[in-house]
């Protein structure tokens, strides 16, 4: 229960979904400070005040922030390094479900605001996280990709795009920085029942209850192990990624779908 003994992470998105329990996993490792980064304030409020309830030797620091925007991006990374005097860990979680429509259909509008939060987010956190990185011996960049990054997901133009090139940001992270000690991977999630994915079932749907019962069935049916994952198996690949069981691993994008990229 010691594998981030010690460390300091920064978790963007931490108010729901996959950075809440990456959060509560990371306390549960002893990780010493964490930085919870979300637009979402009492959603960050409660992730903090349940860690300290049940993690209370766990520093913790809150940011209300919007991570498409360098400024914000950039204050977080240094509010962490001046609050705790490290930065080891950079978890750029945080992303939306984007607009629901084809490439004819989509309003560019929309498809640079997907770009905004889902992509120029985690640039901005891998630029800044290793500007510090770089120069005090290294760190651990885990990007929150998708199986949209892997394969097409019809409907969802912006996102898929989006997703694809956050493996390439990885790809080139790992390969710009790997002699300063810096590892970067991404996880690849596939169904996982959050706030977010119920907002891509309405935007597919509609949000009839019948049509988005019918999705749920479809997609559990469409992933060879049956059912949907959880917001912890997430957390559990994460916490792989970012402690030293992975020491070796840097550069890749691992699905974590229940086989639904193998067919």
């Amino acid at each position: 229960m010691n594998k981030l003994s010690g460390k300091t992470a920064v978790i963007t998105g931490a108010a729901a979904g996959f950075g809440k329990a990456t959060a509560f996993k990371f306390a549960s490792e002893n990780v010493a400070n964490m930085t919870l980064v979300d637009l979402n304030e009492n959603g960050l409020l409660e992730t903090q005040k349940e860690i300290a309830q049940k993690y209370p030797s766990c520093k913790t620091i809150i940011v209300k922030a919007d991570v498409s925007d360098e400024a914000a991006v950039k204050g977080f990374v240094e509010r962490t390094v001046e609050t705790f005097h490290s930065l080891d860990i950079i978890f750029n979680n945080a992303g939306i479900e984007g607009h629901a429509a084809k490439i004819a259909d989509m309003p560019f509008d929309m498809f640079k605001r997907d770009l905004a939060v889902n992509l120029h987010s985690v640039f901005l956190g891998m630029k800044y996280a290793i500007g510090y990185m770089k120069d005090h011996g290294g760190g651990v960049i885990v990007n929150t990709a998708s199986i949209g990054g892997l394969v097409a997901l019809p409907g969802s133009c912006g996102y898929v795009a989006t997703k694809h090139a956050i493996l390439g940001l990885t790809k080139n992270g790992a390969a710009e920085y790997g002699k300063d000690g810096i590892r970067v991977n991404a996880v690849c999630p596939g169904f996982v029942m959050t706030d977010l994915h119920a907002r891509v079932l309405k935007g597919l749907t509609g949000g009839a209850p019948e049509d988005v019962k019918k999705m749920i069935e479809d997609n559990s049916n469409a992933t060879p192990m049956g059912r949907y994952g959880k917001p912890e198996e997430i957390a559990d690949l994460v916490l792989f990624l970012a402690s030293e069981d992975s020491a070796y691993i840097s550069g890749v994008a691992i699905a974590i779908d229940g086989g639904f990229t193998v067919l």
